[in-house]
């Protein structure tokens, strides 16, 4: 029988597997049978029988919808019941023309003009371009012309010919072409498969390369490969070429195609120098030796060494865990050097995350190295010697009444070989407490006041490697921090205290030095006996203030202040003890307001805000009347009266994008709905009454922020000269836009210039560009490129569609980053990569960063550092 110039279906339904079978085919009797018996009940009036109409629905409706392998053809609603027959699998057969050899029974289907035969089955599909022949006889699927092999799970296989036998489910394919992801590249493979099984597969004249040019750039190429069971491959001799030019061989490679983690030996790496050295200078290196083990879906382990020639030999440590319904997980992984002299040297990495219930986190990751200097000697790594090795942990509870934390924070600085302990950093925020409470429209004046408070307890300390002498620049120095702070608030007035305790020890000075003092001969002092020496200082405040709303956004907020503070010292003769100094009476007041400017817009842009915020405070304090010990210990300038003010002032250039064209404000607007309406069980429209018009997205294109600028009248009269009441000598401006992101601009200029002139010290207004920071980040997904369309593929000013979020199928224990042997700190955290392999054809996107530092210091005979 032959059809032409039609598409000709043709279901099998079989019992054995993939393509049919030939145990199947011999009960095509019995098989009519039931067809014929179902039709007939079919025929029957609905509702006879319900159980004769059980269906599978989402069969049916794919096959009514036309969503066979064959794309678009469509099926009656006899198919559609056959479809549904239990007990069978379905084999699709699709194509221009088909010939059925009754005699031989050998079926070819024949592929139509532009288009190709395939037949499909259980997840599996067979495509050719001229023609695809089954012998059921012989259980052998053979294709002609260009043909794809597309299993139920993996890759397409591209070929120029394909024989399967279905009876012993092996197949040869030759000029194979296939592709398929490890190590987050996309490998293409081609060449003859002689054999393919599910156990084993052998190819033969292959080549593979991640260059999905016509014309590689690079490839490899081998005379064998072997695939078992489809987790290892093995192949010999691998040739390695740059475009036709051989530049490696290797006896043998094997590698693992295996899905998720398994235990097995690491892969060793080495360079070819490391074979063949091109120097006897050269010291080879072989690193990754070792062992993964895969303890549980948990858990995992590793061991491996690293063997640098006249430098060291080095083991690695790993365990990791991940225990999410206990919300417990974490890493901890050393390394131990053995020097070519004999010393050792240890580096620890460690990292733990445990949720102990919905209120408690329990956080830790610790970093440490033995030798800073062994660091920076055998560290291929620039940003582990320029950076610091951070260590910190806490602990952090919310209660009811409020949240508690404490914490521990240590700094290892590679550049000057200091350390910096934070021990401990507590804190106490309690929550906000509504008193004498009452509903708003019987309140009083009293009512509903809040009150809330905090606490915080730290101690920083400061190790330096000490030189020969001492050196007070050079000390050990010990610092302790401890505040109370409550504030009352009662509608727009607020009654605000608080207590903060310094005390500033330095460690080690030598007890010869304290009675000397400026020593001429520091032999004397070296070896005498130390001491600490510790300065504390007590101040304390209390104030009121009330906030006034004037017009639109401008507030005025009066404030009346006291404060005080003790001083003691133990180099101080005369403030062994805690000396209080003379409370301080203070009254200000702070007024802020927004200054709007509208201009019209252009581009993409309908219109533009210039956003101007300035904020003016002004601080009076009267003289007082300090003691000779006051006067002595405290200075005239910390007693002397105040009368400043100061300046803010932060400026913003908004615009408000136009709206897509085709939304219909009233569609998106949100309908005012009138209450006597809903009474009367009416239901209104969105043209019922007033609309609320569609907002357009507002951005900020640039934004400038201004540091204070303070001036104390009273310091500017004791001096007599206006400039020397300026207290603020440097003004920064901060730079910033919604279309960078990434960017931060900060730009400081020098005010004034002082110069002493006839032993007087005078003050000239000289603005200086002091110093620049620039930084920013930039990448395919920035907002400035996206809005452009530039670099993205598409047309400009086009604005791409949002991409979907790609899962994160990366597998969290893969030992990537823990063997890098360009570290000496091993790091067992996962590596921030892309988690999605690259596909042919894709573009990938780009990212890049730039930095840059400007230090300009004042005068002709100092050199500015960039």
């Amino acid at each position: 029988m032959r059809l032409v110039n039609q598409t000709l279906w043709i279901i099998g339904f079989t019992a054995m597997g993939a393509f049919g079978s030939a145990s199947a085919q011999e009960q095509v009797d019995s098989t009519r049978l039931r067809v014929i018996q179902r039709l007939e009940r079919l025929a029957r009036a609905p509702g006879f029988d319900s159980i004769l109409f059980v269906q599978d629905s989402m069969r049916v409706a794919e096959i009514e919808a036309g969503r066979g392998f064959g794309g678009g053809v469509s099926a009656d609603s006899v198919v559609a019941e056959l479809i549904a027959l239990p007990g069978f699998t379905l084999t699709e057969y699709d194509g221009g023309a088909a010939t059925f050899e009754a005699a031989k029974r050998v079926l070819t289907l024949i592929a139509p003009d532009g288009g190709r035969a395939r037949v499909s089955s259980e997840g599996m599909g067979v495509e050719a371009d001229t023609s695809i022949l089954y012998n059921e006889e012989t259980g052998r699927l053979q294709t002609v012309g260009q043909s794809t092999f597309t299993p139920d799970t993996g890759d397409p296989i591209e070929s120029a010919s394909l024989i399967f036998d279905i009876s012993e489910e092996r197949g040869s394919a030759f000029g194979a072409e296939t592709s398929y992801s490890e190590g987050g590249a996309n490998w293409l493979v081609t060449g003859d498969m002689p054999f393919a099984a599910a156990d084993s597969s052998f190819m033969s004249h292959a080549r593979f390369t991640s260059c999905d040019l016509e014309e590689p750039h690079y490839h490899f190429e081998t005379d064998e490969i072997k695939i078992v069971g489809g987790n290892v491959l093995v192949a010999r001799p691998v040739r390695l070429y740059f475009a036709d030019v051989p530049v490696a061989w290797l006896p043998f490679v094997a590698q693992s195609l295996s899905q998720g983690r398994s235990s097995g030996i690491l892969t060793p790496r080495f360079s070819v120098n490391d074979i063949v050295r091109t120097s006897g200078r050269y010291r080879r290196r072989v690193s990754n030796i070792g062992f993964y083990w895969a303890m549980s879906d948990y858990s995992d382990a590793l061991v491996a060494l690293d063997w640098f020639s006249q430098t060291f030999l080095s083991m690695t440590g790993s365990l990791r865990y991940s225990f999410n319904r206990q919300f417990l997980d974490g890493d901890l992984t050393f390394r131990r050097y053995w020097r070519v002299d004999g010393s050792s040297e240890l580096a620890l990495d460690t990292r733990h995350n445990w949720d102990l219930d919905e209120r408690t986190q329990l956080r830790m990751s610790g970093r440490y190295a033995s030798s800073n200097d062994f660091i920076r000697e055998n560290s291929f790594n620039p940003a582990e010697v320029t950076q610091s090795i951070d260590s910190e942990g806490g602990i952090n509870r919310r209660f009811n009444w409020g949240t508690a934390s404490v914490g521990a924070n240590r700094k290892q600085y590679l550049s000057d070989d200091r350390t910096e302990w934070t021990l401990p950093s507590a804190n106490l925020s309690l929550s906000t407490i509504t008193l004498f409470r009452n509903a708003s429209s019987d309140a009083r004046f009293y009512n509903n006041m809040t009150w809330s408070g905090s606490a915080s307890l730290t101690r920083r300390t400061l190790d330096r490697v000490q030189p020969d002498v001492f050196s007070f620049s050079r000390a050990n120095t010990e610092t302790t921090t401890g505040s109370v702070r409550s504030t009352l608030s009662l509608g727009n007035l607020s009654l605000a205290q608080s207590v903060q305790l310094r005390q500033s020890g330095t460690l080690g000075v030598p007890e010869a030095l304290l009675v000397m003092r400026e020593s001429e001969t520091p032999a004397l002092i070296t070896g005498s006996p130390v001491q600490d020496i510790t300065d504390s200082d007590l101040t304390w405040q209390s104030s009121v203030s009330y906030q006034q709303q004037l017009i639109g956004s401008t507030t005025i907020t009066p404030r009346l202040a006291m404060s005080g503070n003790m001083f003691r010292s133990d180099t101080s003769a005369v403030a062994s003890s805690l000396v209080s100094a003379p409370a301080r009476v203070s009254f200000g007041g702070t007024l802020k307001t927004d200054i709007y400017g509208f201009y019209g817009g252009f581009g993409g842009f309908e219109a533009i805000r210039h956003k101007l915020s300035p904020s003016i405070q002004y601080e009076w304090s009267p003289a007082t009347s300090p003691t000779q010990l006051q006067q002595q210990l405290f200075r005239s300038r910390a007693l002397q009266p105040k009368n400043a003010i100061s300046l803010t002032l932060n400026q913003t250039w908004e615009a408000k994008r136009r709206p897509p064209e085709g939304d219909s404000a009233v569609a998106n607007a949100e309908a005012q709905l009138d209450s006597l309406d809903l009474a009367a069980n009416t239901q209104p429209s969105p043209s019922d009454g007033p609309t609320r018009l569609q907002q357009g997205q507002t951005v900020s294109l640039l934004a400038l922020r201004t540091s204070v600028l303070r001036y104390d009248f009273v310091e500017a009269d004791s001096i007599g000269a206006f400039l020397a009441g300026f207290e603020t000598t440097r003004l920064s401006n901060q730079i910033s836009s919604d279309f960078l992101r990434g960017l931060t601009i900060s730009v400081n200029h020098d005010l004034f210039e002082d110069k002493e002139v006839d032993g007087q010290l005078t003050r000239n207004f000289a603005p200086h560009l002091a110093q620049v920071n620039l930084g920013f980040s930039l990448g395919s997904n920035s907002p400035i490129f996206r809005l452009l369309g530039f670099l993205r593929g598409g047309d400009e000013g086009e604005t791409p569609a949002p991409q979907a979020e790609e899962p994160d199928v990366v597998d969290p224990f893969e030992p990537t980053g823990t063997t890098d042997e360009s570290s000496i700190i091993p790091t067992g955290r996962r590596p921030l990569s892309s988690t999605e392999p690259a596909r042919r054809g894709d573009r990938g996107g780009w990212n890049a960063n730039l930095s840059y530092s400007l230090q300009r210091p004042r005068g002709d005979d100092v050199m500015m550092s960039q």
